[in-house]
């Protein structure tokens, strides 16, 4: 019941190109990114691309399946895929609707250079939809697996758009791929929840869902507008960058300060960020914070914004 109602949310909402049977349930990104892993290093991989910068627990979770990540720069458009080609990668991880952290989207040209690079390659995209359905500037692009669902494995999950406690996800796959992750999953955990997959699949079905999402991204537009607001008010020239997206934005410093000795200020007065400079994966000069809002009321955010102000000012 859960995979026909998110499957037939994901052609609604993001243009996935999926039957029910081509979709696994996963306790949540993680866990999906460690299954298609493990089948990728089963099949004999040995490298994966990601983007950089990202998350580090992205590259945690691939190591662990015996992938070696190695890096592709993001610009203004996104993952620079004429890069892939030199990299010799039998898969790769983007974020398409909204990268983390630079909050930038693929450009619809790289788009289709990136499912050329797959088909070329007999490679795997690893499509990870981070933040789809919170897109405030216009309408939230659809999601790449729609332009070739023979090579992208389109990940999603109800994590952002609910609660982070709520582990469930989902991936679109391939044809080749449906038994080999289907049957890992069963070994790893003898699958997920039923009664929250039964509570989520009510969600979709009764129109709750979408109901939920609406009001979320109006809330969350306002508080991004209010602190983009704070800080060009409250900061000298503030270089903040990425799209209307999200639930955070990142500011980006001159690339002679410590962003991590800033993050670790800013801790002690109690202020919750995170540097940019340890998220690339090899050595970068760009420096930044993330000013995540997502929990952040608005009548808060002008103190938390004059709280920063003074420890950049110090």
């Amino acid at each position: 019941m859960c995979r026909i109602a998110v499957a037939a949310y994901l052609g609604r909402a993001r243009g996935v190109r999926v039957d029910p049977g081509r979709i696994v349930i996963t306790q949540g990104f993680t866990q999906a990114l460690h299954l298609l892993c493990h089948v990728l290093a089963d099949r004999g991989a040995t490298t994966i691309a990601m983007e950089t910068p990202s998350h580090s627990d992205l590259r945690t979770t691939t190591r662990a399946a015996g992938l070696e990540p190695v890096g592709c720069l993001v610009d203004a458009d996104g993952l620079r895929t004429t890069d892939l080609y030199a990299l010799d990668a039998s898969a790769v991880v983007v974020a398409p609707a909204h990268q983390f952290p630079t909050g930038v989207v693929l450009a619809p040209e790289r788009r289709g250079a990136l499912i050329g690079w797959a088909a070329n390659r007999g490679a795997l995209v690893i499509e990870d939809d981070y933040d789809a359905e919170f897109r405030y500037d216009r309408n939230a692009v659809g999601a790449v697996q729609g332009l070739d669902p023979g090579h992208v494995a389109h990940v999603g999950t109800a994590s952002k758009t609910l609660a982070p406690g709520v582990r469930l996800g989902w991936i679109s796959l391939p044809t080749d791929l449906i038994d080999d992750v289907r049957d890992l999953k069963g070994v790893t955990d003898s699958g997920s929840p039923i009664v929250d997959q039964l509570a989520l699949a009510h969600l979709i079905t009764s129109g709750a869902y979408e109901r939920h999402v609406v009001r979320a991204r109006h809330i969350y537009r306002r508080r991004r507008d209010r602190l983009v607001q704070a800080l060009s008010t409250k900061l000298p020239r503030p270089q903040i960058m990425g799209k209307a997206a999200g639930m955070q934005v990142l500011l980006r410093l001159p690339d002679r300060l410590d962003d991590v000795a800033i993050a670790r200020t800013a801790g002690r007065h109690r202020i919750g960020l995170r540097a940019l400079s340890p998220l690339h994966l090899s050595p970068s000069p760009e420096r930044g914070l993330l000013l995540g809002y997502g929990r952040l009321s608005e009548p808060r955010i002008d103190q938390a914004v004059d709280a920063l102000a003074a420890v950049l000012n110090r």
